[in-house]
């Protein structure tokens, strides 16, 4: 779905909303300035999921990220993942991309994978297997970097923080 949103309560709505000058208004509404698409499809479905099926997509994202980043470890690839967040870091080998619909490439050393709810336990295993068999061939007989300045000594999986 193309669009973000903020949904507050009425009381707070002055303090967080500001001019637009393009617009030449306070826009507070589900509308925004986006196509007229979005906002119909994000109507649509927060009044089909409800309050509970939302609930239920954060919990499924959120063990799904704990699910990645501790095959991640298992695996011996430095990651790390922040309580409460579905943004799983990891290490990226020097010189290489990391080229999957999963993963992005955020800095010379790291890339990270937003587990979001379409994402299945399946493609999670895909995405690690590829992950694996590729950092084994860039890799080859070379140690992996220690990472514990960028993401935590017990989150490297560094030969001397392993």
């Amino acid at each position: 779905m193309p669009c973000g949103v903020l949904l507050t309560r009425k009381r707070y709505i002055d303090m967080l909303s500001r001019s637009i000058e393009y617009i030449a208004t306070v826009d507070t509404t589900i509308a925004g300035s986006r196509n007229g698409h979005s906002p119909i499809f994000l109507w649509y479905v927060l009044n089909i999921k409800g309050r509970k099926g939302l609930e239920e997509d954060v919990e499924k994202c959120l063990i799904n990220a704990r699910y990645l980043r501790d095959r991640l470890k298992k695996a011996g690839i430095s990651s790390m993942l922040n309580d409460m967040s579905i943004t799983v870091v990891f290490e990226r080998p020097p010189g290489q991309r990391v080229h999957s619909p999963l993963a992005t490439t955020v800095s010379r050393k790291l890339a990270h994978v937003v587990v979001m709810p379409h994402v299945t336990v399946e493609m999670l295993d895909c995405f690690l297997y590829d992950l694996v068999q590729k950092r084994n061939i860039w890799y080859g007989k070379l140690q992996p970097r220690c990472l514990a300045e960028d993401i935590g000594i017990c989150n490297c999986a560094c030969p001397i923080h392993a």
